[in-house]
């Protein structure tokens, strides 16, 4: 065989199969890509988030019938103390004015005007001693009862108790500051049996 005839043989050879890569290579290449299909979408709805206010519900309001008795309230009674008065209204006879009332204006005994006290006036009454102020006629010093000289008078009234089944007080007595005179529970008129106690 001829060396160069061999030569030659594989270069054309070569180029032949060269023009048929490169046949492919540009059919390949001139081909219009088919059009990519459409993506698929992945996305995803957002969730719907309600915007609605929650519904309260209210308890329906109990109905009250008005017309339904309701259950007796109990009665509590109060009985008023006593209020006492200023001694027996009998003691000793009659004649006598204040006793056997309360807060009496004037006081007499139903004798001669020693026993008497006018413009009577109470600061306290109710508890334990009863005080007052008053006009009385004062004796001492005078030649009889009938010339007393009438002054300023403190009333007392006490011994808080029950007499003829009432609550009084069963002791008085008056006195005159202006003399220097004082209270003495030793010397007193007893109201309710009429006995005088003491040097009064």
């Amino acid at each position: 065989m001829n060396t160069k005839l061999s030569r030659r043989a594989r270069l054309l050879a070569g180029i032949g199969a060269g023009a048929v890569i490169l046949g492919i290579t540009a059919t390949a290449c001139d081909s219009t890509p088919a059009a990519a299909p459409a993506p698929h979408s992945t996305a995803t709805s957002a969730p719907t988030t309600s915007t609605t206010a929650p519904t309260t519900t209210n308890p329906a309001p109990v109905a009250v019938d008005s017309t339904a008795p309701s259950a007796p309230k109990p009665t509590i009674t109060t009985k008023p103390a006593p209020v006492p008065v200023l001694g027996n209204a009998n003691w000793s006879g009659g004649g006598k004015k204040g006793y056997g009332t309360v807060r009496p204006s004037d006081i007499n005994n139903g004798g001669d005007g020693t026993g008497v006290v006018t413009d009577v006036k109470w600061q306290s009454w109710g508890g334990a001693t009863a005080v007052a102020t008053g006009k009385a006629f004062d004796p001492r010093g005078q030649i009889d009862s009938a010339h007393s000289v009438e002054r300023a008078a403190t009333v007392q009234a006490f011994d808080l108790g029950m007499c003829e089944g009432k609550l009084m007080y069963r002791a008085i007595e008056w006195y005159f500051p202006s003399q220097g005179d004082k209270f003495d529970p030793n010397s007193y008129i007893n109201i309710c049996t009429g006995d005088y106690v003491g040097t009064h």
